[in-house]
């Protein structure tokens, strides 16, 4: 694939937008999955895909800049740098599973990626969804990645983030963690399909809470 696109969302964060490098080829995948990525240096690494499969031409990523790893490098690509990428895999998100249902996204940090996917199909065909609530978590309110794709979604469904560490940024909003914050929302989990993406650690905890406030198991989903 032919790198595009490079944008600088927050001061860790990168977003990457690519196409296929010979024409009219159709890259096709599901909400939520990822792909393998031959990054510069040679090394290999797991991307969920950041844009929704009903857009054609081209695919997006998030990618956390992290020191002296693969991320690290393919953070660095330029547009017009082309880069190895594998076919989708994972089960992802399938969105029949959403359909009709109340939905409730919940990730941190790049754990993003995989929940705009989602979130920008619904986007486009809100009617055929219930309530949908994303929940994100980031250490600082500058962490916010796709800032513009979240005061769109702001209009239409119901946006809570948690910054850990707002340090002294203004920050009106919830000061602490994603596993803190999902108690005091008041929602109706039992009724509710949730997607969630973020550290092993802060799944297994989200997991561990919707289930104790009565979202059946198999209605908590992971894109893995």
């Amino acid at each position: 694939m032919t790198v595009t696109e490079v944008h600088q969302e927050t001061e860790q964060m990168v977003s990457l937008r690519m196409q296929p490098s010979v024409d009219h080829v159709q890259f096709d995948f599901r909400t939520g999955q990822y792909v393998k990525i031959l990054c510069p240096g040679g090394r290999e690494a797991y991307f969920a895909i950041a844009s929704n499969p009903e857009e054609k031409k081209f695919i997006e990523f998030l990618v956390k800049d992290v020191e002296g790893s693969p991320a690290h490098d393919l953070s660095q690509v330029k547009p017009d740098d082309e880069l190895r990428v594998s076919t989708p895999m994972g089960k992802g998100f399938p969105l029949e599973r959403l359909k009709g249902k109340n939905v409730l996204l919940v990730g941190m940090g790049s754990g993003l990626s995989p929940l705009r996917s989602v979130m920008k199909s619904i986007h486009r065909r809100k009617q055929d969804f219930g309530k949908v609530v994303l929940v994100y978590g980031v250490r600082r309110p500058e962490d916010v990645p796709f800032i513009d794709d979240f005061n769109l979604w702001g209009m239409k469904i119901r946006v809570e983030i948690a910054a850990s560490q707002p340090g002294k940024s203004y920050w009106s909003g919830f000061e602490g963690r994603v596993t803190e914050l999902l108690p005091k929302l008041a929602l109706s989990y039992e009724k509710m399909v949730a997607c969630v993406c973020g550290s092993k650690e802060m799944e297994e905890e989200v997991a561990k809470f919707l289930e104790s406030v009565g979202m059946p198991k198999e209605n908590i989903l992971f894109n893995y």
